[in-house]
């Protein structure tokens, strides 16, 4: 009778859950409100109105289904027994203790300043807090009907164990990159989604030409794109080392095939790892894991430089490994070797990977100078070396060993630290500890996608009281990047966690330790006899509902939303094809479902731009032979008759360039700010010297710090209403066309356009 009740809640639970993750905002969510500033969980009834809804702290949700989960174990007096075990001893009770702290905390619901709904920590907790209790209360009623898994998962795990190492390792790679080139095929389509792939793309593109940067295109706000400069240069924002791999597929035709080769060798390394630090076993669970965990699988199908960088980092984990076991000096010039790599990649997350490993370096090396002094100089000088490289591109790239694409496009709020951002508010400790939080949260999800918290096996050596170094030196690698990631201002979901990703390796191989160890965290914490509790039938039982849950739940949302993920997708781009446009020019409602389809020079049968309204005219002075066309998603638009002459945005100019017609007027300026650089005036200026620039040209100056608007007054300032182009935000107050004061400066209306489409404004 009890399991039938358990089966009933819980497969009321896992309905639940899955009726979260399928339905988003419809049904059951979870999301910040911000009436009360808590997270909370939202419901609606049938025939609520799509504004309606019933919500309460999602935190109430997470205590009442562990008090169930507790209330239902306290019936068995082994649970009891176990319950109170690890306190018996302050042995077991400092491991269990800082382990419990650590897993409860992940288990909070932290919510970061941008998040949607989708990235709360409400939202995660929600589905994960559904997904668990279903989980082991669907377990519990279904352990007897689940025995017939038992027999061929042992006869599969017996035979993964025993096959040759050589044979294990072709399996698992092949199943991997059949597995990511057809997620990169079906879910991705082979084009990059993400705005940091699109923009390495374009760098890898760039590259196979034989140049750094390319010279910015005329009217380039048009083809302007997020991370990438476009400043009379144009080119990526990123350090070169994953672009420049990329390029050797642009040569091949086969960009996207990059990433799943890069996840591929990463499982050998893991398996390495594994075995050389532990046993055999434990490399091939972490090989099977690794195989297993949708974090990586999603992350090599598609151009994020997190597939390169964690494929280096596992190497220079491996070879750091072998320096401490063997005395030649291959190993730490080879970890050397790779931790820079990491460095031309994600220079912060090499530094902060780095960081524990010199400091137990330095500790190891003080008890035993003359054994390791060789050894950790070599690592020391290739680490260095290989780093500079990144200097050097620096240099080519930003005109400065030490300028950084970020901060050429975003400005010095890029950098790391409390008080900066690229945009937003400045980074402060609280943030720092919401952004911490929510990677917990995601890491629980999106790791393996199960239905339970990640945190629950990978915390198993710690909760155990590990002494096994290797353990630990796995999960301060782990905390470093959490550690680090504390510091910088931006937090984002990209197919999980993406800054803790070059942990993965660490993970799946404290997890797979996690697996083989929990007998002994049963018998030594909680005095429970592994053997009565039989481990050997709940694995099998245990994974056949996880692969249910797989199949059935987590995953086909998943691979549903990444299908557009970003924004992006080929819709666009083959509705284009469809209707079979040439020499065309085609302004797109999202500018990413065109720009990896541009040809470098943009003089391709269509070129992609973005869609600016009122300005897109402008552009026909560039393209004046072509049809022009508006398209979103699967909708393509004719925009016919779109010239310049004529349009709304010439008459606009034409009334803005009256008050330049007064010479005089004109001379008491120091700046005339017109809304294009490359926008013919309808006034002759051949005496204004260079008085003349253009807003895009003083925003970045601004944005970047090099100049402030007051360097530009007294000026007269030729405005269009709502021109939303990259960082004209700082203008946005000219939109009201009123007098005002802001920064200090005094902005007076000098006249408004007939059209009610512009006016002009003296700034001094």
């Amino acid at each position: 009778m009890l399991r039938i009740f358990a089966g009933i809640l819980g497969g009321i639970f896992i309905s639940l859950a899955g009726l979260n993750n399928y339905t988003g905002r419809r049904w059951l969510w979870g999301d910040h409100w911000q009436l009360t500033g808590l997270p909370s969980v939202f419901f609606r009834l049938p025939g609520m109105k799509p504004d309606e809804a019933y919500y309460f702290p999602a935190l109430w949700l997470v205590a009442g289904l562990l008090a169930l989960l507790l209330l239902f174990g306290l019936l068995f007096p082994g649970f009891r027994r176990a319950l109170l075990a690890p306190f018996r001893r302050l042995k077991t009770a400092l491991p269990f203790v800082f382990t419990l702290a650590l897993f409860l905390f992940s288990l909070y619901p932290f919510d970061f300043d941008t998040a949607k709904q989708h990235e709360t920590g409400a939202q995660l907790v929600l589905y994960l807090a559904l997904a668990s209790a279903g989980f082991a209360l669907l377990l519990f009623a279904l352990y007897p009907a689940l025995r017939f898994a038992d027999r061929p998962f042992s006869r599969v795990y017996h035979r993964l164990m025993n096959l040759s190492s050589r044979n294990f390792l072709l399996l698992v790679c092949l199943l991997f990159l059949v597995l990511t080139s057809l997620i990169s095929w079906l879910v991705f389509e082979h084009l990059p989604h993400i705005q940091d792939s699109i923009s390495q793309l374009f760098q890898a593109r760039i590259f196979a030409t034989g140049r750094i940067h390319l010279p910015s295109p005329p009217f380039p706000d048009f083809f302007d794109y997020t991370h990438i400069i476009n400043n009379g240069r144009w080119y990526s924002q990123y350090p070169w080392l994953h672009s420049f791999l990329l390029m050797l597929f642009v040569f091949l035709k086969t960009p996207w095939l990059l990433n799943p080769l890069l996840g591929t060798l990463t499982l050998p390394v893991i398996y390495l790892l594994g075995k050389e630090l532990y046993d055999e076993r434990t490399g091939r669970l972490g090989a099977l894991l690794a195989l297993a965990s949708p974090f990586i699988f999603n992350m090599s199908s598609e151009y994020m430089n997190h597939a390169s960088a964690l494929l280096f980092a596992s190497l220079f984990l491996l070879f750091y490994f072998r320096t401490l076991r063997q005395r030649s000096l291959l190993n730490p010039l080879l970890a050397g070797c790779f931790l820079g790599l990491v460095a031309n990649i994600r220079p912060y997350t090499a530094l902060a990977l780095g960081a524990p490993f010199a400091i137990y370096s330095l500790a190891l090396f003080f008890r035993s100078p003359r054994r390791y002094f060789i050894q950790f100089l070599l690592l020391l000088l290739s680490a260095l070396a290989l780093t500079s490289l990144v200097f050097v591109y620096n240099w080519l790239a930003n005109g400065s060993p030490t300028l950084f694409g970020y901060v050429v496009k975003w400005g010095p709020g890029h950098e790391v630290g409390f008080g900066h951002s690229g945009w937003g508010p400045p980074h402060t400790p609280y943030q720092g500890l919401m952004n911490t939080g929510n990677n917990l949260n995601l890491l629980n999800k999106f790791l393996f996608e199960l239905p339970f918290p990640a945190l629950l096996l990978v915390l198993i050596p710690l909760a155990c009281g590990t002494k096994n170094r290797n353990d630990w030196l796995f999960f301060v690698t782990f905390l470093s990047l959490l550690v680090a990631y504390f510091f910088y201002w931006f937090h984002n979901l990209c197919f999980g966690p993406r800054f803790l990703y070059e942990s993965s390796a660490a993970l799946v191989l404290l997890t797979a330790r996690g697996l083989i160890i929990l007998p002994e965290l049963l018998n030594r914490t909680f005095s429970l006899p592994a053997d009565k509790i039989g481990l050997h039938r709940l694995y099998p039982r245990a994974l056949v509902l996880c692969l249910l849950f797989l199949a059935g739940i987590a995953l086909p949302p998943l691979w549903r939303e990444y299908h557009t993920y970003g924004g992006v997708s080929a819709t666009v781009h083959r509705t284009v094809r469809k209707a079979g446009l040439n020499n065309a020019l085609v302004f797109c409602d999202h500018f990413g479902n065109g720009f990896s389809y541009n040809r470098l020079t943009l003089d391709g049968p269509v070129v992609y731009c973005r869609n600016l309204d009122i300005f897109n005219p402008a552009l026909t002075l560039r393209y004046p032979d072509r049809r022009c066309y508006f398209a979103r998603h699967d909708t393509l638009i004719e925009l016919k008759g779109l010239k310049y002459e004529g349009s709304a945005l010439h008459q606009t100019m034409v009334q803005l360039c009256r008050v330049l017609e007064d010479s005089e007027l004109v001379r008491r300026y120091k700046t005339i700010i017109v809304p294009f650089a490359d926008l013919p005036l309808p006034v002759d200026t051949s005496g204004f010297g260079e008085k003349i620039t253009d807003f895009r040209t003083v925003s970045r100056e601004i944005f970047q710090q090099h100049r402030t608007l007051q360097d530009y007054t007294p000026a007269l300032a030729l405005w269009i209403f709502n021109d939303e182009r990259e960082h004209l935000q700082i203008f946005s107050m000219m939109n009201d066309p009123e007098h005002f004061i802001a920064g200090g400066l005094k902005f007076t209306l000098r006249g408004v356009t007939a059209n009610n489409l512009g006016a002009v404004y003296d700034i001094r």
